[in-house]
């Protein structure tokens, strides 16, 4: 066969695959690897891979042209500790890892021109200390799934033991994976593609109204509260890094330290959105939100308030369910907490008056009130049949000046 044939082969093969996975779901998996399993040999070829990741880099950005880099390149120039231009050998580094970080500067360069072009301010790439993402591209050469419990990286002849490698669906199609580097511990993520399974129909709708005493509250009358304070550790840690030497080796050891601490605190909160944005999706068709800036609330006079949404999680549930497609979501301005959904009256209420009241009768606890005015809005905005629960004719103003009114047309 020659190389024309291989590279049609290839092609057709690309083209073919690119079209299966169109019609499959895609999903990414991060699992860590044991380092309680782990001997020498692979815990310093761990560390050579992403010192040579860094090597490549710098050596990348040194050149006068960029876009002129081999990927069979065997030797980049380093300065060391003391300054001095030497040559160091790309031992550890694969032929596909090479190629992929170099494509990954240029495609970075491409971007920064891109968005230059668009008059944004822009700088330019700058040298790095490490180098914490390695693209493993290929899966069967790059690297290799041996079980459920053990994973091949190219160039390392002992598997590493991987915590997590279970969670791989059966009959998936392993693709592409990227290796981390994070805080002296070491992770992979796995691309994979799945059938995709028919979500099932369960005829509810839900709306929910963010707010500070209660995080979340629904139109189903259910409340959530999440606050995930500093932990003793998180302050233990901090003291004893504020208390160190600056320039120190201790002091590094103390920064790590803070680091692992607030990384622990960081995966308690991304697990409890994962949990709580899934358990939402399952049971609902659809999701109505408002697009709430928690980022003002947070930088508010008012006493008490940053701590409280600081230590909550309402701002990533928000971001996690914009990325779903069941959610709908309500323009901020729209003031879902002073309207009546029987008159369409508008009400000014303090936020100290947790129970809203309108002069045509209705009254309801302010939040639920707002979840309920967020659903309804939102479920006009889909093209389905639902129950007319709020009139549809335009209403007059009053002349009472204390209360406006909204011309209101929900379905």
């Amino acid at each position: 066969m020659n190389q024309l044939e291989k590279n049609e082969r290839i092609k057709n093969s690309t083209l073919a695959t690119r079209e299966r996975h169109s019609a499959m779901l895609c999903k990414v998996f991060e699992m860590k690897i044991d380092k309680s399993h782990i001997s020498k040999t692979q815990s310093d070829f761990l560390h050579r891979l992403f010192s040579e990741a860094k090597w490549l880099y710098n050596h990348q950005l040194s050149n006068d042209n960029i876009f002129n880099i081999s990927d069979k390149i065997k030797e980049v120039s380093v300065l060391n500790k003391d300054k001095v231009l030497e040559t160091r050998e790309l031992a550890n580094l694969s032929a596909q890892m090479k190629q992929e970080l170099i494509e990954r500067t240029k495609q970075n360069v491409v971007a920064l021109n891109r968005s230059k072009k668009k008059g944004n301010k822009v700088g330019s790439l700058k040298f790095k200390s490490q180098v914490n993402s390695i693209p493993l591209k290929q899966v069967n050469q790059t690297y290799r799934v041996v079980n459920t419990k053990t994973i091949k990286i190219e160039k390392c002849k002992k598997p590493f033991r991987v915590i997590g490698l279970e969670q791989l669906p059966k009959d998936c199609d392993i693709t592409g994976a990227v290796l981390i580097h994070r805080l002296c511990d070491y992770y992979i993520m796995i691309t994979c593609f799945v059938d995709k399974i028919p979500k099932a129909i369960t005829n509810k709708s839900i709306g929910l109204d963010f707010g500070i005493k209660d995080n979340v509250v629904t139109s189903n009358r259910e409340r959530f509260n999440f606050s995930f304070p500093e932990s003793k550790q998180i302050k233990k840690a901090s003291r004893r890094f504020n208390k160190s030497k600056k320039g120190s080796k201790n002091r590094y050891k103390r920064r790590l330290e803070l680091s692992k601490a607030y990384l622990k605190l960081s995966n308690k909160k991304k697990d409890t959105i994962n949990k709580f944005v899934s358990k939402l999706i399952k049971e609902n068709d659809h999701i109505c939100i408002q697009d709430e800036n928690i980022h003002e609330w947070q930088s508010s006079k008012m006493k008490g308030w940053g701590r409280k949404i600081q230590y909550s999680i309402m701002g990533g549930i928000i971001s996690k369910l914009k990325m779903s497609s069941e959610t709908i979501i309500i323009d901020k301005f729209v003031p879902t907490t002073q309207l009546c959904p029987l008159c369409g009256t508008l009400h000014k209420h303090n936020l100290d008056q947790r129970t809203y009241a309108c002069l045509c009768g209705y009254a309801e606890d302010r939040d639920i009130h707002s979840a309920k005015n967020i659903l309804h809005l939102g479920l006009s905005k889909i093209p389905t049949e639902h129950r007319n629960l709020i009139p549809a004719e335009e209403i007059v103003n009053t002349s009472s000046g204390t209360n406006e009114t909204l011309e209101v047309n929900f379905f």
